[in-house]
């Protein structure tokens, strides 16, 4: 559908119903209240835009990013992503979406760096000379060369995120989801990666929604802030339309009003100087 967003958003919806637990069990209460994790959310992204979701812990913003990449399935509203639904088409979403996931079991770690994205890289219909060259100009971007052939399970905190994010960029992917990509990542480090970021998005019109708990990051880049808190949307637009709500949700939970600064959100946030994107900041 021509000009339609390339993730269109509407009263999206998510519940879970949790896990009976043997506590529970034991005291005969088999009940089990769903518990909404994403309520009523409204979003249109554009391509080659970049929008940042804050919240605290518990918000929604992870959840949000797996619904978008057709890891999970609403419960009730509208997801289309690149003009596909994802409830009918979650397998054609996720061979579109590049997800950046933080966890590190997600990863063979007794395989080397290279020899998992040479993986990755078949279940994205790669083989041959175009899989190497693939996985090798991604390991020279992220700074791996020189530890790709080392058993994942050496790596530090940092070099697992460059991993992840590499592991991303496999399909040449049209969206990109972003969760707490600079987590480990040092200054210099940081600022390389959040510019390739930048300049997908710019010069590649690739789509990124990222979930950051960092405000200095998400002033830097993102062109649109979705503001969360238990499931909700507490504000949406420009950083600077957004900061009295930012500023709100950290007195709130007692993490802190001023933005900008070296407050820290349940020890996730961090102030660290991006230089400034070019236009539309």
């Amino acid at each position: 559908m021509t000009g339609e967003p390339a993730i269109a958003i509407a009263a999206l919806r998510k519940e879970y119903v949790p896990s009976l637990t043997f506590g529970r069990l034991l005291t005969l209460h088999w009940t089990r209240e769903p518990v909404v994790a994403i309520e009523h959310l409204d979003l249109a992204a554009q391509a080659g835009k970049i929008t940042a979701i804050v919240g605290p812990n518990g918000a929604g913003k992870t959840t949000l990013l797996k619904l978008v990449g057709g890891l999970l399935l609403p419960t009730s509203g509208s997801l289309r992503v690149l003009g596909m639904d994802t409830t009918d088409r979650p397998e054609d979403v996720r061979a579109a979406v590049g997800y950046c996931m933080t966890e590190g079991r997600s990863f063979f770690l007794r395989l080397s760096g290279r020899e998992n994205l040479r993986f990755f890289a078949a279940l994205h219909g790669l083989s041959g000379p175009k899989r190497d060259d693939r996985v090798s100009g991604l390991l020279h971007t992220m700074e791996l060369t020189e530890v790709a052939d080392r058993q994942v399970l050496s790596y530090s905190d940092g070099m697992k995120q460059r991993l992840a994010l590499a592991r991303a960029l496999l399909g040449a992917p049209r969206v990109l989801l972003l969760d707490e990509i600079s987590r480990g990542l040092d200054p210099r480090l940081r600022e390389k990666v959040l510019r390739h970021v930048r300049d997908l998005a710019a010069v590649e019109g690739v789509t990124v929604l990222m979930a950051s708990h960092n405000l200095d990051e998400v002033k830097a880049l993102a062109h649109r802030v979705l503001v969360m808190d238990q499931g909700r949307t507490l504000a949406d637009g420009t950083y600077d339309d957004v900061a009295p709500a930012v500023a709100a949700v950290f007195a709130e939970r007692e993490m802190g009003t001023e933005m900008g600064t070296d407050t820290n959100f349940r020890g996730k946030l961090v102030s660290v100087p991006i230089s400034p994107a070019g236009g539309g900041h």
